[in-house]
């Protein structure tokens, strides 16, 4: 079982120290930020951030920016916010911005805002039901519908890469050869004969899978090249089903 995230963003320390307590002991990770920037550094390398819980006092109009940052480029992650008083233009426009909840401190508590962390990702599931849709980093892979989604923008898989990126996802982390590639069942169609005969088919269709699945193709992350043999899948995907029904409170 893949743990799930949670990530906290202010210097309440005392709130911190209880939410990573209670969330701990009912089985999630628990990590901080004390600025935004930081933030989202740390969202781009966790496996999976499930929700983000923001103090609004600390950093007042950038929770704007980031909540919509956020769901652009990390739509299944939950967005909490925190205020320390009941401020109504400001809880419509944190919505209008992309938050799935806003929640005045003072009426709460550590426990409640537990209870209610729970109830906001009661049901979601990173090994769920939908095996097509697998988290590699920043970048989302819907098989079913041939699709990639990287930061904010979404992507077509079309013919043969779709069937090239499926075949590395099925065999992570193994270094895969351009003979096993010419011998597998995606490399059978006859328009792919050149690479029979030593040609170039291989490298070009990896360009163009990398161009869209890596943040900088020439500096490849997730899918490596092996020196002399292949290539290799180096990112354990990460299969995921999320809940985008989200109650707000």
């Amino acid at each position: 079982m893949v743990e799930q995230y949670i990530l906290y963003i202010g210097r309440n320390h005392q709130l911190q120290s209880r939410l990573r307590h209670n969330l701990k002991y009912i089985g999630f990770g628990f990590h901080t930020a004390a600025t935004i920037q930081k933030a989202g550094e740390k969202m781009v390398l966790m496996p999976y951030c499930s929700l983000v819980l923001i103090h609004f006092e600390f950093f007042n109009k950038d929770v704007f920016g980031f909540s919509s940052f956020i769901h652009s480029c990390f739509p299944h992650t939950i967005v909490m916010v925190l205020i320390n008083k009941v401020r109504l233009h400001i809880e419509e426009l944190l919505f209008d911005y992309g938050a799935n909840d806003v929640v005045v401190c003072p009426h709460t508590s550590s426990k409640l805002l537990t209870k209610r962390i729970q109830a906001h990702l009661r049901g979601v599931n990173l090994y769920g039901c939908q095996k097509n849709r697998i988290l590699l980093k920043g970048t989302e892979v819907d098989l079913e519908r041939r699709e990639v989604r990287r930061n904010g923008s979404c992507y077509q898989l079309r013919g043969l890469l779709a069937d090239l990126l499926k075949y590395f996802l099925d065999n992570p982390d193994h270094v895969i050869s351009r003979k096993e590639l010419r011998e597998s069942p995606i490399w059978a169609d006859s328009i792919c004969s050149s690479a029979k005969e030593g040609g170039k088919t291989f490298d070009v269709n990896m360009s163009k899978l990398r161009k869209i699945i890596e943040s900088d193709p020439a500096k490849p992350q997730i899918i490596q090249s092996v020196r002399g043999v292949g290539w290799k899948l180096t990112i354990t995907p990460v299969q995921i089903e999320i809940s985008l029904q989200i109650e707000n409170y």
